[in-house]
């Protein structure tokens, strides 16, 4: 009783709409059409939104706080003679984190020889475009005499490399600032060290 009082409402509202419907096809015609355009339209003022930052944090976020305070207490010199590793903003840099698998000392003659190797092989890569080869030289930062800035980092490992090379034992890595021999002040804090070697 009760299936066959819905199904004869169902039937005649059905029937009133789609009577409704045909005797009116112009409107039902254009009005989607220009629905679709009065929604569309909006797409005029949309622009694309690059900063991933302004995308996944909200204004006044926590990490943002941080991010500022922790450049009050640690300046980056973005000077043209020294590479800024600051990982806490966005740029057109790339970083390269090394770790062990066997949670061993990164600075060790194995760690550190493997180190140099693959930032030798990064300074070697080129690209073949057409009419010409990128290498590295052709993207880095210059300094004064037409020299690519490298990672200070890499100079620390240079020099303990050459300290163990020629069996000194003065040579001290230390934390936040090491002082190599040509009198540079190199800041460490943005790797694990531990100890002297």
């Amino acid at each position: 009783m009760l299936r066959q009082v819905l199904h004869r409402g169902l039937r005649t509202c059905f029937s009133r709409l789609g009577h409704f419907i045909a005797s009116h096809p112009v409107f039902f015609a254009s009005a989607p059409v220009l629905i679709s355009i009065l929604l569309g339209a909006s797409f005029s003022r949309y622009q694309v939104e690059e900063s991933v930052e302004h995308l996944l944090a909200p204004q006044h976020s926590l990490a943002k706080i941080e991010r500022n305070l922790v450049n009050s207490l640690f300046p980056v010199n973005r000077s043209k003679h020294r590479l800024y590793s600051d990982l806490q903003t966005p740029g057109r840099y790339g970083r390269v984190i090394v770790t062990s698998f066997q949670k061993a000392n990164m600075l060790d003659q194995h760690h550190t020889d493997l180190i140099l190797k693959l930032h030798a092989a990064v300074t070697k890569i080129q690209v073949p475009r057409p009419g010409f080869n990128y290498t590295f030289a052709h993207i880095c930062i210059l300094n004064n005499d037409k020299t690519c800035i490298v990672d200070d980092i890499v100079h620390v490992l240079e020099e303990l490399k050459n300290a163990r090379a020629t069996n000194r034992t003065n040579f001290a890595i230390t934390y936040p600032i090491t002082h190599l021999k040509d009198g540079r002040a190199v800041p460490t804090n943005l790797v694990p060290l531990s100890g002297h070697f």
